[in-house]
């Protein structure tokens, strides 16, 4: 089993709990707005949580969003947006490095709605700016061509693509399409913004061949120094129209081959949301939407699972994900050394964000009472 600590948000009062492997509650943040998807744990120990807006920019979106609250560990709100855009923020996120957010929306061309990705940075305490954006409207052609979009699709016009789930790796994303029942991976903010590949339904570009994915969530690239590094896992629903409940099935695959490396399924099914991770010790993480979370090895043994009513998809973070403010020298203990070392990120007016106290961007003499008062007390 991982070491680590989960979280999730469960409705119906919409908190965010952060629990241990024995269930223990480490933090909570108590919010007043449905989530669209899942929230996001920043190492800096914030939280940024995607939900529905109140006044929706467009009606009958699934898994309408439009605001994002970006939360400290102590609940204090730092940043508190709501879309009024041209675009229906719906489904996930995905927060960069670089401190700006990808977000899944819709657009509306005369009825006719795709969907689009926009990289948004937040901007004051209410505010954001669009700095990047990617349209599959601007990617549509024909049949035969993989790398676009049918453009004569036979898809619900009024949710074309229904992404629910956007990752960011390597410079890289990755989208999934409920609708077309598959995966996609395009550029971040390089190249022409085609289809750089995609997989799960290839009739959707005119070849035959076997359809695997239907109704899929939670797509995403396995991270370097993981075991599977590069490939890709998802939770593959197995929503299919017209046919009985049947088996969910967590899946990994090599984009470039198509191949499937490994499946588990065992029992467990869920029509809508979802999804999988892998953890850097093999595991899969795997979130059943309606309250099942559970760890999983490669052999298929379950060597951790909770239930929680109104769960959507959780995540699992390694213990030292989180940095720990103040502990300037990384060995667990925040003492007068730590103080020394503040002083002079100070002194040299450079940064490093455990020595951030106070959380505002800026190592100043506040931060440094801060960390004073944190020894003493």
């Amino acid at each position: 089993m991982f070491d680590g600590y989960t979280l999730y948000t469960s409705e119906p009062n919409y908190t965010t709990y952060l629990i241990d492997n024995d269930l223990n509650v480490i933090n909570e943040w108590y919010v007043d707005c449905q989530p669209a998807s899942m929230a996001y744990l920043q190492p800096d120990s914030t939280l940024i949580y995607p939900c529905k807006q109140d006044d929706v920019v467009m009606e009958s979106v699934a898994a309408s969003g439009g605001r994002i609250i970006h939360y400290d560990w102590d609940g204090t709100i730092l940043w508190d947006w709501v879309c009024d855009w041209e675009y229906q923020l719906h489904h996930d996120i995905e927060p960069t490095n670089d401190g700006t957010i990808l977000a899944l929306a819709m657009e509306d061309i005369d009825g006719f709605r795709p969907d689009v990705v926009l990289e948004i940075e937040p901007n004051g305490m209410y505010d954001a700016n669009l700095i990047w954006t990617w349209k599959v409207s601007e990617h549509m052609g024909e049949l035969d061509n993989p790398n676009k979009f049918y453009e004569d699709a036979d898809y619900n016009q009024q949710d074309w693509n229904h992404f629910n789930a956007v990752s960011l790796n390597n410079e890289e994303i990755s989208l999934s399409s409920r609708n077309w029942n598959e995966v996609y991976v395009i550029a971040w903010d390089w190249g022409d913004g085609d289809i750089l590949h995609r997989w799960g339904n290839p009739q959707n570009y005119g070849v035959d061949g076997e359809q695997i994915l239907f109704a899929q969530h939670g797509v995403n690239q396995i991270p370097d120094g993981y075991p599977g590094e590069g490939n890709y896992i998802l939770f593959n629903n197995m929503n299919i129209p017209g046919e009985q409940e049947g088996n969910s099935i967590v899946m990994e695959f090599d984009m470039d081959s198509g191949d499937v490396v490994w499946t588990f399924e065992d029992r467990f099914y869920a029509p809508k949301q979802s999804g999988a991770f892998r953890l850097p010790n093999g595991n899969t993480f795997v979130t059943v939407a309606g309250g099942d979370m559970f760890e999983v090895t490669h052999d298929g043994m379950v060597v951790w699972e909770y239930f929680r009513d109104g769960i959507f998809r959780a995540q699992k973070y390694g213990l030292d994900y989180l940095a720990l403010l103040g502990d300037m020298n990384g060995d667990g203990v925040i003492n007068v050394i730590d103080i020394v070392l503040v002083v002079g990120y100070v002194l040299d007016m450079s940064y490093i964000i455990e020595g951030d106290i106070n959380q505002d961007d800026t190592l100043n003499i506040l931060d440094i009472v801060m960390l004073v008062n944190i020894i003493l007390e």
